[in-house]
């Protein structure tokens, strides 16, 4: 019982994730970004900063093949390579505004649709769907042990 409740949620999200990008409104239909770049845009707006070889690691690529990918965002102003003030052998990378800017994009569209959403909802769906992100938050709060957390 407690597997088919399971596959029933993944189903249920997955064709919502289908349904919350369908609109060319969306940043992502007008973005040049390969899915490779974009997660490492993801990954330093998570961490707030990374090196390549730290990026590669959690992204199974080559430090050679994360190069070119960094070669590619600092080329396009999307993220910057700075010296480790802890060990100047060491390149930390970070977004730029415009990588920055790009990433809130995105997240602030999904959001905006989101809202949408849940405005056709009443108000004892809402605590119902409100009830159920609490606890999937505290859950993905737990899982999210693997990156060290941006210091805001």
């Amino acid at each position: 019982m407690r597997d088919g409740l399971i596959e029933g949620i993944v189903a249920s999200q997955r064709r919502m994730q289908h349904l919350l990008t369908v609109g060319r409104s969306n940043p992502i239909y007008q973005s040049t970004l390969t899915m490779q770049q974009l997660k490492v845009l993801l990954l330093l707006a998570h961490t707030g900063g990374s090196s390549g070889q730290e990026l590669a690691a959690v992204m199974g690529v080559s430090p050679a093949t994360m190069t070119g990918i960094v070669d590619r965002l600092v080329a396009a102003g999307l993220t910057l390579r700075r010296e480790d003030p802890a060990d100047r052998r060491v390149r930390r990378l970070t977004l730029t505004a415009a990588g920055q800017e790009a990433i809130d994009g995105i997240i602030a569209a999904g959001r905006d649709h989101l809202v949408a959403l849940l405005g056709r909802l009443d108000a004892d769906a809402l605590r119902v769907v409100a009830d159920a992100m609490a606890l999937l938050t505290a859950a993905a709060e737990a899982d999210a042990t693997e990156l060290p957390r941006r210091s805001d």
